[in-house]
């Protein structure tokens, strides 16, 4: 037995850096970060991946050696950005189309009804709700978990184990498209905010000349309906446009994954 321990031992701090890389991309990530996923199977999907990855590492990079706390802690903490970051490239054009039916909801009255959304842990109306399920439709059939995968792995053969410092954090990539998700998320609402923008102007106008009319009554099952209308109008024109943003967020994602110390 104690041959075996002196065996493992030596594999043990380099194993718990390649476990806090890949559980980072756990955080974050469309699908596999959903509060929704018992811990246990996340835990055990982990462990899968890095014994999976773990032979076909470079042992002889720099890394702590040793079992000290002390030193193989903020290793791993710094490693587990390197998943954190290709989660949140992930992730960033879902959020952004449920910010996009956050956006008509609120405009159509439905932010009264808002539900838990167990895909991100937080709230969301019907609207959001159905934007982004459809984004993370788009995403899986876009091969984004596959994509996932593939640039995780790819981060070991471009940065060794122990080699990611924290400045190489992609701060420039995901600050331009988080802009790139407010415009994205304006354009999924525009076709229903320009409808509501219209059915405002009529109600103040119908209210103007029959004063008598409840306009409570009347106003928001009109702005509802012609919101949902609006919405299934642009359907098409929606899916192409999350579909373009998904594409771009993969690509982006494994473009900086062959090269994170050098991507902008």
């Amino acid at each position: 037995m104690p041959l075996v321990y002196d065996a493992i031992l030596p594999h043990v701090p380099v194993f718990a850096l390649v476990l806090a890389r890949i559980g980072g991309m756990f955080i974050f990530a469309p699908a596999l970060g959903s509060p929704a996923i018992p811990v246990q199977v996340k835990a055990m999907l982990v462990i899968a991946m890095s014994l999976a990855v773990y032979p076909t590492i470079d042992l002889h990079a720099e890394v702590p050696m040793t079992l000290d706390l002390a030193s193989l802690a903020p290793a791993m903490a710094v490693e587990s950005l390197i998943g954190l970051s290709i989660g949140m490239i992930a992730s960033l054009p879902l959020v952004s189309v449920q910010m996009g039916g956050l956006l008509m909801g609120q405009q159509m009255g439905l932010g009264l009804g808002s539900i838990y959304n167990p895909a991100i842990d937080s709230e969301a109306d019907v609207a959001g709700q159905v934007l982004f399920y459809l984004a993370l439709g788009i995403f899986l059939m876009s091969g984004g978990l596959e994509a996932m995968h593939r640039a995780m792995v790819a981060t070991f053969a471009a940065v060794p184990i122990g080699g990611f410092g924290a400045d190489d954090v992609p701060l420039d990539l995901v600050a331009g498209m988080l802009a790139s998700g407010f415009e994205l998320a304006v354009r999924i609402a525009a076709p229903v905010l320009c409808i509501i923008f219209v059915e405002t102007v009529a109600t103040g106008l119908i209210m103007k000349t029959a004063p008598q009319i409840n306009i409570l009554s009347f106003g928001f099952p009109i702005r509802i309906l012609l919101g949902l209308a609006a919405l299934y109008a642009s359907l098409a024109a929606v899916h192409e446009v999350i579909s373009e943003d998904v594409e771009g967020s993969i690509r982006a994602m494994l473009e900086w994954a062959v090269a994170p110390g050098r991507a902008a």
